[in-house]
């Protein structure tokens, strides 16, 4: 039977860069996808990539055909668009099948072994841990790899993880309520943008409840842009494709527009899962929900998991340890890197997810929280107490007292998720006792503030 040090199955943007990361230091890797190479990476998004990503994790920026433009800022509108904010940052706008298979190509040339049109069907379990995979393909049919671990990259399919025994941490399910739902078209304008450097995200619970629809340009080709709605799932509310041709696709901007592809996917929009690792398994990307909760973008969180995982997994090999507690370290370096960020985006996220149209345009328009609070929001999750308390006093008299009364307790709980993600256990036996006191915190938060 064929023996690895680690077997990945997925080949998105998660899976690749984690075989790139295994393979550059020495570690026997086996990377399958479903997917033909020419499709690797191929999933319907809005292709964006924040600049810091790639600055953190040393990686060489997308170029050549990997990229399709670059982004300067992003501006934010109000429901009933009166009101943009502008939030500065360098980005990229990708082409997400090229930039992953720079990463497989690379993987590669580095001594890992590539199959693609290969399903892994279940992993293979001794002695109680992971210690492999059952895959198949038209051309082998059914057979087994035996490795020292097992990555989990197949997406919101979760294809490994959702067959792993349930008192596992890696095996939490997603609730529909905590994903978004989205429909996406790249399409060729009649007409170029203006500051095509600049993407554009439109806030309605008319237009996207639950979500927001977008608006991003490819700079280097200011025709060519890509347009998707999101709608939170599990809701009942309509198809997000039938809301984007129904308020989006009829404004003139997209008059004579050209379909050049189109496709829906599905995004978890929550809190990390509680352990990224376990016994002779990992999980990464869409499949251990590292999607940002605000914005929905994954690639580069992706990348920061696979990272994390790959430390880990090549320090564990060293020491001959790939029981959960050998793997922690992955944990720990991605709860202090991203995950953090996560859970305490995924408070303000649902406190974001109740407002009213009406609500969002008062804090937009009164400038409660200004656009340099955002961009400190979204590179690092603070909302700090004393923004809210200062916005309170100045605002005192101007109506909705409930709405800023609401905004401070939502900043109160942002900060206790802060607190309890500082105290992130160090190794696995504190993990269900913390876990219980950060369900114990949400439950707190939807009680006392969201109801």
């Amino acid at each position: 039977m064929e023996h690895y040090e680690v077997v990945i199955a997925g080949a998105g943007i998660a899976g690749a860069s984690a075989a790139y990361f295994l393979a550059k230091k020495g570690v026997k890797v086996l990377l399958v996808d479903i997917k033909s190479f020419s499709r690797a990476g191929d999933k319907a998004c809005g292709d964006a990539l924040g600049k810091h990503h790639i600055d953190e994790l040393g990686i060489e920026p997308p170029k050549g055909e990997e990229l399709e433009g670059l982004v300067k800022g992003i501006d934010i509108y109000s429901p009933y668009e009166d009101v943009r904010y502008r939030v500065l940052g360098d980005g990229y706008e990708i082409n997400r099948i090229a930039f992953t298979q720079r990463f497989i190509r690379e993987a590669v040339n580095h001594g890992a072994t590539y199959l693609e049109k290969t399903q892994a069907v279940e992993p293979l379990f001794r002695e109680g841990k992971v210690a492999g995979l059952r895959l198949w393909s038209k051309e082998r049919g059914t057979w087994e790899v035996l490795a020292n671990v097992v990555i989990d990259a197949t997406g919101a399919a979760r294809c490994i993880a959702r067959k792993l025994p349930k008192d596992w941490p890696v095996s939490e399910n997603l609730d529909l309520r905590d994903a978004v739902i989205a429909y996406r078209e790249v399409r060729l304008l009649k007409d170029e943008v203006d500051e095509a450097e600049v993407l554009r995200i439109f806030l309605s619970k008319k237009v996207a409840p639950g979500g927001y629809w977008w608006f991003f340009p490819y700079s280097l080709n200011p025709r060519k842009v890509n347009v998707g709605l999101g709608v939170q799932g599990g809701m009942g509310y309509p198809h997000p494709k039938e809301l984007l041709y129904r308020y989006v696709f009829t404004r003139p901007e997209f008059r004579g527009s050209e379909v050049i592809e189109a496709g829906g996917a599905i995004a978890p929009t929550r809190r990390p899962l509680t352990s990224l690792v376990w016994d002779g398994v990992a999980v990464i990307g869409d499949a251990a929900y590292t999607v940002n909760p605000i914005h929905g973008g994954g690639k580069g969180s992706a990348m920061l998991s696979a990272y994390c995982v790959s430390e880990a997994i090549s320090r564990a090999l060293e020491e001959g340890d790939v029981s959960a507690k050998g793997l922690w370290s992955a944990n720990l370096c991605f709860m202090k890197r991203y995950g953090s960020k996560q859970v305490i985006l995924d408070i303000f996220r649902q406190f974001l997810q109740r407002l009213s149209d009406d609500d969002l345009e008062y804090g937009m328009r009164r400038k409660i929280i200004k656009e340099e609070d955002l961009n400190i929001l979204s590179l690092r999750g603070d909302l700090e107490l004393s923004v809210v308390e200062k916005a309170m006093r100045l605002l005192a008299g101007l109506g909705r007292p409930s709405f800023l009364l609401k905004l401070r307790n939502v900043a109160k709980y942002m900060n206790k998720a802060r607190e309890l993600c500082d105290s992130y256990p160090e190794d696995p036996r504190g993990i269900k006792y913390w876990l219980s006191q950060l369900m114990n915190l949400y439950r707190e938060f939807r009680e006392k503030v969201l109801k």
